[in-house]
C-alpha cells in the first residue's frame, strides 16, 4: 500500500510539474521570439533619403532600411555632380544581385558599386554613430564627403580587392549650423566583392546617438560572452563526463557541439573572434561561419542517435551524418566561391535534417514517453527555430540577429533541467516516505536505543574483522608470491634461496636479510649463508658454527629472537649481518619435521607488524620443507651421478678382467701343446 501510494503521488506530482514547467518554457520561447522580433516603428529610406528629425533617440536605434541609391560598377565620390542621373535603387538590406539593371538583367555577385544615402537630422549639437555589420566583402565609407573608415580593400578587380569582415561603430558628429531646423548627413559607401556569392550590404545598418550605439554593442558583447561562458561550462562538463565514462559517446558529441557553437558565436554577429585574433584570416572566418551553421546538424544526429537509439533508424542516421561529413570536407577544402554554389542545398539539408530530428525522432520519443523525450523535443524545437532564423537572416530573407546561440543555451538548460527534475522527483518521493515513516519513528526509538549498544559493539567487531581480513589478504597475497617462487625454482638451491629471501624482504618491508641452512655432515655441520639481501661481501660471514652468534643461538634454542629499539651506540652485533645498526632484528628458525634446518634473519628500521610475522611463520614452514626437499634432491642427484661413475668404472674393470682371462686361456693351450 505504501509503495502504491508513493507511485500515485509521484506520478501525479510529476504530471502536474511537467505540465506547468512545459507551459512556462513554451511561454518563454514565444516571449524570446517576440523580444527578438519586436522593434519600434521608425522611418524608412525612400529614394536615397530618410527623415530622422522626429525620432526619439533614447534607447532607440534606427535601422536604415529601404531604398538606397546604388551605382553599379562605379566608385563615386560624394561630390559627383551627375550621380542622380545614373542612380539605381537598392532595397537594403539585401544582395545587390536582386537589383535590376536598365537592360533588365541583374547585377552579378562579382563586381563593385556605390551606395548613397542622405540622413535628415535636427540642427543641433549631437554625436551620432553608424553601426555597421559585415558587408560583402570590402568597403570604404564617406560621411559628409570625408572618408571615415574602410574595411578590407575595395577594388575594381579581384587583384585590387581584399576581403574582411568586422563590425564597426563609426562616430558621426553634427555641429549646429545656421538657423535651419535640420541638417543633412551624406553617407557614401563604396563596396566591392570578388570572393563570395553573397554581395553588398546583407545586414542592416543602424543609426543612433553614439552613446546608444556603444551601449548596444557593449550589451551585445556582454551577452555573447555570458552565453559563451554558459555553453563552455556545460560543454566542459559533458566532455569530462565522457572522459570519466568513455562508453557514453553522446556526452562527447554534446561537448564537441558546445565547442562548435562557441566558435559560431565568436565568428558571427559581432565577430568577437576578430577582436581576439586581429590577424585571423577572412577565408578561415567564413569557413568557420559556414561549418558551424550547416555541418553541426550531423553532430546533433550523433548525439540523439545514442540518446534515443530505438527512435532513430540507422539509415537516416548514416544519411544525415554522411551529408554532414561531405559539407565539412567542401567547406574546409574548397573556396567560398566554390562551395557557395551549393548553399541552397546546404540550407535544404539543415532544414530537412533538423525537421526530421525534431519531429521524426524527438517527437516520437516524446509520444512513446521515453525518459526526457518531451523536454528534449521542446529544447530541440526552440534550437531548430533559432537555427532557421539564422539561415534566413544569413540569406537576407529576414532581418534579425543571430539567435542560434540562445537556442543552444536553452537546449542545454533543458538537459540540465531533466537532471534537476529527476533529483527533485527523488526528493519528493523521499519526503512522502518520511511522512509515512514519521508514525513509526516513536515506536522505533525505544528499540533503537536498546540496539545502540549492541550495534556499537558489532561495529567494533566488524572493524576489527575488516582489519583482520585486510591483513589476512596481505598474508595470502604474500604466501602466493612465495609459492610462485617455489613453484618456478625446484632444482637450484641457491637461486631458490635468493629469490625467496628477496620476496620475504619486500613483503615485510625489511631492509636487510640473510638465510642460513644446514650444510655438512657429522662434526662438520655448520650454518651456511645460502642467500643475502642488501649486504656487501665484507659485512657478513659465509658460515657460522651451530652456536655462533645470534643465528646460532636461534638454531640451538629453536626459538625466535627479537631485538627492538637498539641504542644508537649499539653498533656491534654478532650476527651474520656483520657490523650493522638496524633498529629491529628478527631471527626465525626454519623447522622441517620438528627439526631446525636453518635460520632466517631480517633487519628493518621499523617494528614488524603482526600480519608480517604471521606471514613469516606460515611461509617458513613451506620454505623449510622446500629448501630441504631441493637440498635432498640435489644430494640425491649428486649420489646418482657418483653411482653412475662407479658403475661405469666397475664395468670397465670387468671387461679388462675378462680379457685377461682369455689371454690366460690362450697361454694354457699353448703350454699344453708345447708339452
Amino acid at each position: 500500500m505504501l509503495h502504491a501510494k508513493i507511485i500515485l503521488i509521484s506520478n501525479a506530482n510529476q504530471t502536474t510539474t511537467s505540465m506547468r514547467k512545459t507551459s512556462l518554457l513554451i511561454a518563454f520561447c514565444f516571449y524570446a521570439f517576440f523580444l527578438f522580433g519586436n522593434e519600434k516603428p521608425n522611418p524608412v529610406v525612400e529614394r536615397g533619403h530618410i527623415d530622422l528629425t522626429q525620432v526619439d533617440w533614447q534607447n532607440n536605434l534606427v535601422k536604415l532600411a529601404g531604398e538606397w541609391e546604388f551605382y553599379w560598377k562605379e566608385f563615386l565620390l560624394p561630390d559627383s555632380s551627375d550621380a542622380n542621373q545614373r542612380a539605381l535603387y537598392a532595397k537594403l538590406p539585401s544582395s545587390w544581385t536582386k537589383i535590376a539593371l536598365p537592360d533588365h538583367s541583374n547585377c552579378s555577385p562579382l563586381g563593385y558599386g556605390t551606395y548613397h544615402l542622405q540622413i535628415k537630422v535636427p540642427n543641433q549639437n549631437q554625436v551620432y554613430a553608424l553601426k555597421i555589420h559585415s558587408i560583402f566583402t570590402a568597403y570604404a565609407i564617406y560621411v559628409n564627403k570625408e572618408k571615415v573608415s574602410s574595411l578590407g580593400t575595395p577594388g575594381t578587380t579581384k587583384l585590387e580587392s581584399k576581403p574582411k569582415f568586422l563590425t564597426q561603430e563609426i562616430p558621426v558628429p553634427v555641429i549646429q549650423n545656421g538657423s535651419d531646423s535640420f541638417q543633412w548627413i551624406d553617407v557614401t559607401i563604396q563596396v566591392s566583392n570578388f570572393h563570395h556569392r553573397r554581395a553588398g550590404i546583407q545586414q542592416p545598418i543602424y543609426f543612433g546617438t553614439l552613446e546608444e550605439v556603444v551601449d548596444a554593442t557593449s550589451n551585445t558583447i556582454i551577452l555573447n560572452l555570458l552565453l559563451i561562458g554558459i555553453i563552455l561550462i556545460i560543454g566542459l562538463n559533458h566532455l569530462m563526463m565522457y572522459f570519466l565514462r568513455r562508453m557514453d559517446v553522446a556526452n562527447l558529441m554534446f561537448g564537441v557541439l558546445c565547442v562548435i557553437m562557441i566558435l559560431r558565436n565568436l565568428s558571427t554577429e559581432e565577430r568577437l573572434l576578430m577582436h581576439l585574433i586581429p590577424n585571423f584570416g577572412w577565408d578561415a572566418l567564413v569557413r568557420l561561419d559556414n561549418f558551424s551553421g550547416f555541418a553541426t546538424i550531423s553532430l546533433f544526429a550523433v548525439y540523439f542517435y545514442f540518446t534515443f537509439r530505438r527512435e532513430f533508424p540507422k539509415v537516416m542516421f548514416y544519411l544525415i551524418s554522411g551529408i554532414g561529413v561531405i559539407i565539412t570536407v567542401l567547406v574546409f577544402t574548397t573556396s567560398a566561391w566554390f562551395y557557395g554554389r551549393f548553399r541552397t542545398l546546404f540550407e535544404i539539408y539543415i532544414g530537412l535534417g533538423g525537421f526530421y530530428i525534431t519531429f521524426g525522432v524527438l517527437l516520437r520519443a516524446a509520444l512513446r514517453k521515453r525518459i526526457g523525450g518531451a523536454f528534449s523535443f521542446l529544447g530541440m524545437f526552440v534550437l531548430y527555430a533559432t537555427a532557421i532564423n539564422d539561415v534566413l537572416s544569413s540569406m537576407g530573407i529576414i532581418q534579425t540577429a543571430y539567435v542560434a546561440p540562445y537556442g543552444i543555451v536553452f537546449f542545454m538548460m533543458i538537459q540540465s533541467f531533466l537532471l534537476t527534475r529527476k533529483s527533485a522527483l527523488a526528493l519528493k518521493e523521499n519526503q512522502v516516505l518520511s511522512e509515512e515513516l514519521l508514525d513509526e519513528k516513536q515506536k522505533l526509538e525505544q528499540r533503537i536505543e536498546e540496539r545502540t549498544h549492541e550495534l556499537s559493539k558489532q561495529a567494533t567487531e566488524l572493524e576489527r574483522y575488516r582489519l583482520e581480513q585486510e591483513q589476512q589478504n596481505l598474508v595470502n597475497q604474500s604466501l602466493n608470491a612465495v609459492n610462485e617462487v617455489m613453484h618456478q625454482n625446484k632444482e637450484n638451491l641457491e637461486l631458490l634461496a635468493d629469490q625467496l629471501l628477496a620476496t620475504l624482504v619486500k613483503k615485510t618491508n625489511s631492509h636487510l636479510g640473510a638465510l642460513y641452512f644446514l650444510n655438512g655432515t657429522g662434526q662438520q655441520i655448520k650454518l651456511k649463508l645460502i642467500a643475502s639481501y642488501g649486504l656487501d661481501e665484507e659485512s657478513h660471514l659465509e658460515e657460522l658454527d651451530l652456536n655462533e652468534g645470534l643465528p646460532g643461538q636461534c638454531y640451538s634454542t629453536g626459538n625466535e629472537l627479537f631485538i627492538e629499539d637498539i641504542p644508537e651506540r649499539y653498533f656491534v652485533v654478532s650476527s651474520g649481518l656483520g657490523h650493522a645498526k638496524p633498529k629491529v632484528l628478527v631471527l626465525l628458525p626454519l623447522v622441517n619435521d620438528e627439526k631446525v634446518v636453518g635460520v632466517l634473519e631480517l633487519a628493518s628500521f621499523k617494528k614488524f607488524e603482526k600480519w608480517q610475522l604471521d606471514f613469516l611463520h606460515k611461509a617458513l614452514v613451506n620454505i623449510a620443507a622446500q629448501l630441504n626437499l631441493v637440498k635432498i634432491s640435489n644430494e640425491t642427484t649428486h649420489l646418482l651421478e657418483s653411482y653412475k661413475e662407479y658403475e661405469s668404472e666397475l664395468r670397465k674393470k670387468e671387461t679388462e678382467f675378462h680379457e685377461l682371462q682369455m689371454e690366460l686361456a690362450v697361454l694354457r693351450e699353448k703350454t699344453q701343446q708345447m708339452n
